[in-house]
């Protein structure tokens, strides 16, 4: 039975027409709309919640608000859980008696008129069996005992409090508003499709009725930033050449209490399939899923969103790091894509779970795939060394490293190879390159790189050449 047959408070509380729950980086809101109420109803509201936390809007005046003492919520779990208790008291009792008659049994004498063997003999095989019938029974009670003692201990109990509001006439529309604790875990897919130049983008998510009671007809929006009180920058202060800086107000951060609980949760072929808007704000991108229906205390798994992207898969070479080749797909979503608990795939292989993944809409995004053991990549230092001028006016250093990259798959690939340059940060320090063959291009942070294909067992030989000056005066 669910909590609204089991308490008479629930029975009278009224259910909200429209719910909408506002999910933010820290904090939950749960807004419950009700049409034509009388001019005084109740709601349940979850603990913890206090009167200053709530805000009522209505079609005509408040006259009051009470907040009653909480009360336990009496769900399918607290029934279960009286029922253990009960049981409990059963068993106890009757280990108590079969304790006794153990007892009984132990003291119990034949007396010494019995002389007869055979008598004795089968008096204690009959004593035998009672005692071992006994004992096998106060072991399975304790067993159970133990069973039950455990499901009572591992219960946790819920409350709710009872809101009763007035107000000066009957209103049609009244709009309550509140914090709320949410169990709510975002859970998405990223698949792969190499052959057919595909990217399928799966957004979900798994919510937990916060309620003891149904919540239908639900909104969700999920915000991606925080709810804070800290909305203006940091005040303006002058800087006087040869004063100190001035010390800036730094804002405190935000709550810890994350509201994306990225911990792992199903979302499979079980999830339902439901509306979700992706839509920007004046703050954000943002989504809006619709045609959500909880019972109470119910846990759902969802579907939002689908996106099925023309992609471009390419190998990425870090030059600069561990010199490995890894699969990249670079591609350009309609709608944006939060961060999650997300499980990747490329060409239905299972390869990771991470939760760093985040796509912007309307501009072209990369996401890596894992390394390529196909394509090997062999980096050897070929020089290395400094030298001053005769003058000792100038000194330079010299680094040249040989790449080999080898296409070992029966695929060609196109390649990019990435390298790091040294950033000149003073007019007397130069810099020059001296690449075989000379690069695609060199940005302002140092990135050179080379762009080529590579067919089927194809390999290519790239040689990266820096010259450091340093001129002294």
């Amino acid at each position: 039975m669910k909590a609204a047959v089991l308490s008479s408070t629930l029975a009278i509380c009224a259910l909200a027409d429209e719910n909408l729950i506002e999910v933010y980086a820290n904090r939950v809101f749960l807004h419950q709309s009700f049409m034509d109420q009388k001019s005084s109803f109740s709601l349940n509201l979850p603990e913890p919640v206090t009167l200053n936390d709530i805000d009522v809007s209505a079609s005509c005046e408040v006259r009051s608000l009470k907040l009653n003492e909480r009360e336990i919520v009496k769900d399918d779990d607290y029934v279960e859980v009286e029922k253990a208790k009960k049981e409990l008291v059963r068993l106890k009792n009757k280990l108590s008696a079969l304790s006794s008659k153990s007892k009984f049994l132990s003291d119990f004498s034949l007396g010494k008129e019995v002389q007869d063997i055979a008598v004795l003999k089968d008096n204690s095989g009959k004593f035998y069996n009672l005692m071992l019938e006994n004992f096998s029974e106060i072991s399975a009670i304790e067993e159970a005992m133990n069973d039950l003692n455990s499901k009572i201990q591992k219960y946790s109990p819920k409350y709710f409090v009872r809101l009763d509001l007035s107000f000066e006439c009957g209103p049609k529309f009244v709009k309550v508003s509140y914090p709320v604790n949410v169990d709510l875990r975002l859970q998405n897919k990223i698949l792969a499709d190499t052959a057919n130049k595909k990217i399928n983008i799966i957004q979900g998510l798994v919510v937990k009725n916060p309620l003891s009671q149904d919540l239908n007809n639900l909104t969700i929006a999920l915000y991606p930033f925080a709810y804070s009180s800290n909305l203006s920058p940091s005040h303006f202060y002058p800087w006087y050449e040869g004063k100190d800086e001035p010390m800036l107000e730094v804002a405190a951060a935000p709550m810890a209490n994350e509201a994306y609980d990225m911990a792992s949760a199903k979302f499979g072929r079980s999830a339902k399939e439901v509306q979700g808007q992706n839509f920007q704000s004046t703050l954000s991108n943002s989504w809006r899923i619709k045609n959500v229906n909880l019972k109470s205390n119910e846990e759902g798994s969802f579907v939002y969103d689908k996106q099925n992207l023309d992609a471009k898969f390419d190998i990425f070479i870090d030059g600069y790091g561990a010199s490995n080749a890894y699969v990249r797909a670079k591609f350009t979503p309609l709608k944006s894509v939060e961060y999650a608990d997300t499980t990747i795939k490329i060409d239905g292989v299972n390869i990771a779970k991470t939760q760093g993944i985040k796509v912007l809409p309307s501009e072209e995004n990369s996401i890596f795939f894992g390394k390529n053991d196909l394509i090997s990549v062999k980096k050897e230092k070929i020089n290395d060394f400094t030298k001053e001028s005769f003058f000792g006016n100038n000194s330079s250093t010299t680094e040249a490293y040989k790449y080999t990259v080898k296409n070992g798959s029966n695929l060609a690939w196109n390649v990019t190879l990435q390298e790091r340059l040294p950033i000149s940060t003073h007019e007397d320090i130069k810099v020059s390159t001296k690449n075989t063959p000379k690069e695609n291009g060199i940005d302002r942070e140092g990135r050179v790189n080379w762009d080529f294909e590579l067919k089927a067992n194809e390999s290519k030989d790239i040689e990266f050449s820096y010259e450091l000056t340093k001129v002294k005066k």
